[in-house]
């Protein structure tokens, strides 16, 4: 008989229970900013990505940055980028540029360090461009052009990867957080002189070193010109399985031909579109307003 009490005793007890917490329940519902349901389900508010109002370009480098070649007369890749800019990103894009035609990897350095426009230049940039290391090769291949020496072509190459990372250094002193698109070289002789399988490696060999520097620094990237500009190759959507033939009257489309060496304006487009893609994958480095 006083086990059945005490049962009896401890339902009343749960029932007592549960009749409070239904009540601080209700209170809650009915007394709270908002129901229990309503709090526990309602949805996190998400932050927009802004893109900035406005680009600035920066330009450095030899003749491919100058635009020598452009029968357009549109300032070669930087015009043509400046202009995808604009269209395609509906950005305020201006540019900047300091490209100066024989320069070599040094030079291009010394007015880095001593340039005190190009310096303000690079500090105000949101994007920086170069082009180098063409001069530096070519000051070989000018002198051994008929008997290319392998020796002498890595010394050189050794000493222009030097120079490369020192100029990549000079520029971060005056900007640390654009990123730096760097433009490879190519063989503007590929399809006149297909024989001359060394120099094709010359070139080949040369982009790789400078890739491999390139990595290194922050927030730098290479944008690989070779294939279409030594090849002629107008597509950058697609690529070609088109190999030089051992005629030497092809002509690459994509060079100028009152020189046979520099782009023409084709040759700028792809050299514009090559970095416009490379840009677009980097988007969240310069595109984004961070402010």
């Amino acid at each position: 008989m006083r086990g059945l009490n005490i049962i009896k005793e401890i339902v009343l007890v749960l029932v007592i229970i549960g009749v409070v917490a239904g009540g601080i329940y209700a209170g809650l519902n009915y007394f709270g900013p908002g129901t229990v349901s309503e709090q526990t389900v309602k949805p996190k508010a998400t932050s927009t990505v802004k893109k900035k109002k406005s680009i600035k370009l920066v330009a450095v480098g030899d003749s491919l940055t100058q635009g020598v070649g452009d029968g357009m007369n549109q300032g070669g890749y930087v015009g043509i980028i400046k202009s995808e800019l604009t269209t395609k990103q509906a950005v305020k894009a201006s540019t900047q540029n300091y490209g100066i035609a024989g320069e070599t990897s040094t030079q291009i350095d010394q007015r880095v360090r001593t340039n005190k426009d190009l310096q303000q230049a690079l500090k105000d940039a949101d994007v920086i461009t170069m082009s180098v290391g063409g001069n530096d090769l070519m000051a070989v291949l000018r002198q051994q052009m008929l008997n290319l020496n392998e020796a002498d072509i890595k010394r050189a190459q050794t000493a222009y990867t030097a120079h490369l990372a020192t100029l990549l250094q000079d520029v971060r002193q005056y900007n640390d957080q654009a990123p730096i698109f760097v433009f490879g070289i190519y063989n503007p002789f590929y399809l006149y002189f297909p024989k001359m399988t060394k120099m094709q490696a010359a070139v080949e060999n040369w982009n790789t070193a400078s890739a491999k520097v390139i990595k290194q620094q922050k927030n730098s990237y290479l944008i690989d010109i070779c294939d279409q500009l030594s090849k002629g190759e107008k597509l950058t959507t697609q690529k070609k399985s088109k190999t030089a033939s051992d005629s030497s009257n092809e002509k690459n489309q994509l060079i100028f031909t009152e020189d046979n060496f520099h782009p023409n304006h084709s040759g700028y487009q792809v050299m514009a579109d090559d970095l416009y893609q490379v840009m677009m994958q980097q988007k969240n480095k310069w595109l984004i307003d961070r402010k």
